[in-house]
């Protein structure tokens, strides 16, 4: 019906009118003016300085530092968090308890003669007995099986290895020497690999050790003490104790650590929430990873309260536990905290969360700010750090898609649209996860800033339509998406033409989405976002895939398929060539799957590889919500090629590529069903 209002009161409707557009529009700006405030506040007071130098004070070993998950320095750290979350005035502050296994690292050391070098270890290295083990030492170099070969008899020995990062995790070398009966592994640096712990001669490191209670105690000594450890070995025979004191409590054995939350909570009962996250742990005192990043997300809690923000969505600040190491007996032994918060404590979370907001190592002096995020968000990302540069003062980098080197990954693999703020750069490489990676890095107006753009991030997820642009991904799956390839490959034309047709039609829904967004009215906002946080959930949670070998690369769930049955069509080509080439069959071999592990090491280690990563493994963790499939392994058909059983090669390379292809088609198909069941949603949300 149709109101008859006087002109005296249109008019002042239309000034009310005026004045709540005026309010509304003027929120943002003044919400940003009072959180700046209260940042300059924060750091003029040198609370977050303070804060850094309590948790860089924590540590299980009195000099090294080290707070690992679930030991007295870890929990001393959550216990703080959680009373800056009170303080600060944030409500529902809990600690949420994470099983984990405890090694609260006490000291490590080697003596040789009167001399006693300090030295660290990994996450999850079982202990030496209390007196240390003494032993001769033997130099085996980077730890394969041949140099083991050259090496010797190890048995009941020290043996020392150079650290090669870059080719293979510690454990393998260390699994090779538990192999051949070695007492203990002493590990050191080497400069064929310099990226890691060559800041200084001095440097000790540490890192999750993807370790096995089954294997030698282990232990780092720095380039100095193992430069001169080898001269002596080459000048005669040397006798070493080695020590590793450590209290070990495993999981079964009641060890345990505890994520901390916080909220402060939205006007908006939709039960819809933003995700703030740091994590506690650290190797050593890790001034910047992540320290920094734990003590900047607090700030941004704290300045948020003191500005009086008064969000629409709630937001959750969360502190997670191991996410440098939280198991032992696990390939996949990082960001357990974040695992069990989204997997296990809160499943519901995914469709609910609008991003998880990941704190890394902040605020390296110098170094870019790179923003790693889902594809969805990297365009809104790109606009705003352009609109905000005074806050960026170095270059900014934007990175797709996740990695699974951080707490990121885990929520994304749930279905939670994600981004991560970090600040690293070369020469932060060579002293990360080292004693040398102190408070001392942070350039602490750096890290203002960067709470200020974080807070404009928020300001953004926070109201209005989420800024997710589903044509990024779209565009992001395309490239990973091309039919003459799978078809190449040996995919099925079905499901490769399906999969074509889903996702064309999934990207014209999201181009008219996106060129439509701006007209949805705003009373119809919130129930779009509903939607759109479904079709995340959905896109996150079956499309994020993980690649062992490619250094647990992020991937879509057909690509490791794909790149298994190409690696088996190369050298399946070689061998039918009209003249067989022996050399690029083996080189094709060579790069597949995780066959250059089993050309390195002992066939049991490659072996046992394997079975760590196979999807029934009993502590696969967080990596079964990576897609995986039982690992391929072609290394039986290699070694019959170098013996010239080109006949048996080829038929069980065949057999091999039948069932990678599979497994490809089946994922292709469950894409194309994926993109079918989203895209309809997405054009009903463009309709409304």
């Amino acid at each position: 019906m149709k109101r008859n209002i006087r002109p005296a009161a249109r008019f002042l409707l239309a000034l009310l009118l005026l004045v709540v557009v005026g309010a509304s529009c003027a929120k943002t700006p003044r919400d940003i003016a009072a959180f700046d405030r209260a940042v300059d506040g924060l750091f003029a007071q040198g609370s977050p300085r303070e804060l850094e130098m309590y948790f860089c004070s924590l540590g299980t070993n009195p000099d090294l530092g080290f707070r690992w998950a679930g030991t007295t320095a870890e929990r001393a750290a959550g216990t703080r968090a959680a009373a800056e979350m009170r303080a600060a005035g944030l409500v529902n502050v809990r600690l949420e308890p994470v099983p984990v296994d405890v090694f609260e690292f006490k000291n490590a050391s080697l003596a040789v003669g009167g001399r006693v070098m300090t030295a660290s270890t990994a996450g999850g290295v079982p202990p030496t007995p209390a007196a240390g083990v003494t032993a001769p030492v033997v130099y085996a170099k980077g730890g394969t099986a041949a140099d083991f070969d050259a090496a010797g008899d190890v048995g009941g020995k020290l043996v020392l290895l150079d650290l090669r990062l870059s080719s293979w995790w510690l454990s393998l070398p260390a699994f090779e020497a538990g192999r051949r009966g070695a007492a203990g592994v002493i590990c050191t640096f080497t400069p064929d690999d310099p990226k890691y712990f060559s800041v200084n001669e001095r440097a000790l490191g540490s890192f999750d050790g993807q370790y096995d209670l089954a294997a030698p105690p282990w232990i780092y000594i720095c380039r100095a003490d193992g430069d001169r450890l080898k001269a002596e070995l080459k000048a005669g025979p040397v006798t070493a104790t080695m020590l590793l004191e450590e209290k070990v409590t495993l999981t079964r054995d009641g060890g345990l650590a505890y994520n901390v939350v916080g909220e402060l909570p939205g006007s908006r009962p939709d039960g819809r929430m933003i995700l703030v996250a740091a994590h506690q742990d650290a190797h050593f005192r890790a001034g910047a990873d992540d320290t920094g990043g734990l003590v900047n997300m607090l700030t941004v809690a704290k300045a948020m309260r003191a500005a009086d923000f008064r969000p629409k969505t709630t937001i959750v600040f969360l502190a997670t536990a191991g996410e440098e190491c939280g198991y032992t007996d696990a390939y996949y032994d990082w960001i357990i905290g974040a695992w069990w918060a989204a997997v296990h404590a809160h499943p519901d979370w995914a469709g609910r969360v609008k991003a998880m907001i990941n704190f890394e190592t902040m605020a390296v002096k110098g170094a870019p700010l790179a923003l790693r995020s889902t594809p969805e968000l990297r365009p809104w990302l790109e606009k705003l750090a352009a609109k905000s540069s005074r806050l960026l003062p170095h270059k900014t980098e934007f990175l797709t898609p996740v990695n699974s080197w951080n707490d990121q990954w885990t929520f994304t693999a749930a279905g939670i649209p994600s981004l991560k703020f970090g600040t690293t750069n070369d020469g932060y490489d060579k002293l990360y996860h080292s004693n040398f990676e102190t408070s001392d890095l942070v350039d602490w107006d750096y890290m203002a800033r960067i709470a200020k753009f974080a807070f404009r991030v928020v300001l953004r997820l926070d109201d209005g339509l989420l800024p997710y642009s589903l044509k990024a991904r779209a565009e992001d799956l395309a490239l990973a998406v091309k039919a003459d390839e799978l078809v190449g490959a040996g995919a099925a034309a079905a499901p490769v033409s399906r999969l074509a047709a889903a996702l064309t039609a999934f990207r014209e829904a999201a181009a008219a989405f996106e060129s439509a967004a701006g007209s949805i009215p705003a009373a119809r906002i919130e129930a779009a976002n509903g939607s759109l946080l479904a079709i995340e959930k959905a896109l996150n949670g079956g499309l994020t895939a993980i690649s062992p070998p490619d250094d647990d690369a992020t991937v879509y769930p057909h690509q490791l398929a794909l790149k298994n049955a190409q690696g088996i069509n190369g050298a399946l080509a070689a061998l039918r060539a009209a003249k067989l080439d022996r050399a690029a069959a083996l080189k094709a071999l060579a790069g597949t799957s995780l066959t250059r592990l089993g050309l390195a090491f002992s066939l049991p280690i490659y072996q046992k590889q394997l079975g760590r990563l196979d999807p029934a493994f009993d502590r696969i963790t967080w990596a079964a919500q990576g897609h995986l499939a039982k690992p391929l392994d072609v290394l039986p058909e290699y070694r019959k090629i170098e013996a010239g059983d080109y006949a048996g090669a080829i038929a069980g390379l065949e057999a091999k590529r039948r069932v990678e292809i599979s497994r490809l088609d089946e994922r292709l198909a469950a894409m194309a069903g994926l993109l079918e069941s989203v895209t309809p949603r997405l054009r009903a949300l463009r309709g409304r």
